[in-house]
């Protein structure tokens, strides 16, 4: 049955799915984030300062180990972004879904009272037939 809220109520459940996928993009986002400092901390671990060597190869690695720390520090910051928009997130799905239940709810009570109205008009009818053969017999 049509009713007056199938459009809000398609708009709702549209919305709900739209920060559920995006919520799940961000955990997608934050896995990929995650191997890639994992992936780093590996590089990190395997490099090891030389026993014995020029001070510039000990400079490099060095220099190779703060650059690998940075990285490491940029994507855990980029993690942390992303984990802070997904808590947005979360509350906005929380106050989206008691919408979309609310206008949910609506239908419902709409296509009740429209089926009440409907039931009450083939009991007037039915009614009115049942007259009418009353008449015709009697006659």
């Amino acid at each position: 049955m049509k009713t007056k809220f199938d459009s809000v109520v398609k708009l709702k459940k549209q919305q709900v799915e739209k920060i559920q996928n995006d919520i799940q993009k961000i955990n997608k986002a934050v896995l990929e984030l995650s191997s890639k400092i994992e992936e780093l901390k590996a590089s990190l671990m395997q490099l090891t300062l030389p026993k014995s060597g020029s001070f510039s190869k000990i400079t490099q690695i060095n220099t190779q180990k703060t650059l690998l720390r940075n990285e490491i520090q940029n994507l855990q910051n980029q993690i942390n972004i992303l984990n802070n928009r997904k808590n947005e997130l979360l509350e906005e799905l929380k106050k989206a879904r008691i919408e979309y239940e609310k206008m949910k709810y609506l239908q419902g009570e709409e296509i009740k009272k429209q089926l009440k109205e409907i039931k009450l008009k083939e009991s007037r009818e039915m009614d009115e037939i049942a007259i009418l053969l009353r008449n015709q017999n009697e006659s």
